[in-house]
């Protein structure tokens, strides 16, 4: 009952994302565990990871992930405010007014903006299957998560500076494959190169 008891604790210590934030919320994403992937580092149809697009690889080890699907957050190297604030702004530049791009509640976090393309007609297939979201900002540490082409998301991903969500390519949640978290910016430096892959992830979110 104990370990029940702290596991629970730890779910409610990641704050809100996605589920009710009380017992019913956490049966949830206890129920969702088993089938998260077994493999987030690796990007079903990806051809040509890096070809066309340079990342310059993360230092350092990756931070360590909580074990629940929803939400989906680290536990080590959190953002602080001042760079959390640097992406909302970085996100919100990209919707301008009258432009393709428009900011709304996330369909998946339920809670916060996130980054749409106004017109689904336009989306590129991998963002047809979110109605639209590129990607939003987690509050709570600075992670994000964002919608990108296979090939941009290995490379993200072998760069260091993602995996993907556990239960992204599931059915259950209907998350497209290339469903990726992106770990929050412990400094600067790393600002500009998520702020990089932010940019690349708009430019192709149209077809």
């Amino acid at each position: 009952m104990r370990k029940v008891k702290n596991d629970y604790a730890a779910w409610m210590a990641l704050g809100p994302g996605g589920l009710p934030a009380n017992i019913g919320g956490w049966l949830i994403t206890t129920a969702l565990r088993p089938f998260a992937r077994a493999d987030p580092l690796t990007v079903g149809g990806a051809d040509h990871p890096g070809l066309h697009w340079h990342l310059e690889h993360r230092r350092g080890p990756r931070p360590t992930i909580a074990p629940y699907p929803i939400p989906h957050r680290q536990l080590t190297d959190r953002g602080h405010s001042t760079l959390i604030e640097r992406l909302n702004d970085a996100v919100a530049a990209e919707a301008r007014p009258d432009g393709p791009f428009h900011m709304e509640r996330s369909h998946f976090e339920r809670r916060g903006d996130a980054l749409y393309v106004t017109d689904i007609s336009t989306a590129a297939p991998w963002i047809a299957r979110t109605k639209g979201e590129i990607l939003h900002v987690h509050e709570s540490e600075g992670s994000l998560h964002v919608v990108l082409q296979p090939d941009d998301a290995q490379t993200v991903i072998s760069a260091g500076w993602g995996e993907l969500h556990p239960l992204a390519g599931r059915p259950l949640l209907a998350l497209p494959e290339t469903y990726v978290f992106l770990y929050a910016p412990r400094d600067t430096d790393d600002a500009d190169r998520i702020e990089q892959i932010i940019h690349r992830a708009v430019s192709t979110a149209r077809t």
